[in-house]
């Protein structure tokens, strides 16, 4: 694969190499569009056949936006483009077991919990937005994914936080629930972007 402005051309090694790194994060992706895993797994198997059929045919500039678009434009179809909205998949914030004793365990959960839920009342496209980020996609590979301006992604990923800040300082919970939700926040803002 070459970078840059260059078209990448995928050959039977590097397209292993694209699967293995990209299959997990497309999954929970299309998993939280379309809430089946069997279809998740039928979308994202329609997704890399078709790659590979099109190997020598693909001109591809970036890589990641590409596969995420082509993940979100097969789970949309999968839906018959119905009217769901994406939800975030449960393992998206999985805790390790060994990260903190098991107060500090329940209370982080419990904090992601209600930062699931007052993401949920987020529009849709900054819901999306925030997964994507949570996925590990930058500004630029959220736009084109998305198929939006980098400044409008920037703008929408701050109108969301903020919002969501202002929920979690005004919600009624706990001093440490609400700590834990603010470090969340801090988290998915200043992901590299």
């Amino acid at each position: 694969m070459d970078s840059g402005n260059a078209y990448y051309v995928i050959t039977a090694i590097e397209f292993e190499s694209i699967f293995k790194e990209n299959y997990a994060p497309l999954f929970h992706y299309v998993n939280s569009i379309v809430k089946d895993r069997d279809l998740a797994k039928d979308t994202l198997s329609d997704l890399f056949l078709h790659l590979w059929q099109q190997k020598d045919k693909l001109q591809i500039q970036q890589l990641k936006p590409y596969l995420f678009r082509a993940a979100r434009n097969g789970a949309l179809k999968a839906l018959n483009l119905s009217s769901k909205t994406a939800q975030f998949s449960e393992d998206l914030f999985e805790i390790p077991a060994d990260t903190y004793n098991p107060l500090e365990r329940f209370v982080a959960k419990q904090s992601i919990r209600i930062v699931q839920d007052l993401i949920k009342k987020l529009p849709v496209a900054r819901r999306e937005m925030i997964e994507l980020r949570l996925l590990g996609l930058k500004n630029q590979e959220i736009a084109d994914i998305m198929e939006i301006s980098e400044k409008k992604v920037e703008y929408n990923m701050r109108e969301a936080i903020e919002h969501l800040s202002t929920m979690v300082h005004h919600g009624n919970f706990d001093k440490a629930t609400i700590a834990g939700g603010l470090m969340l926040l801090n988290i998915i803002l200043y992901l590299p972007s």
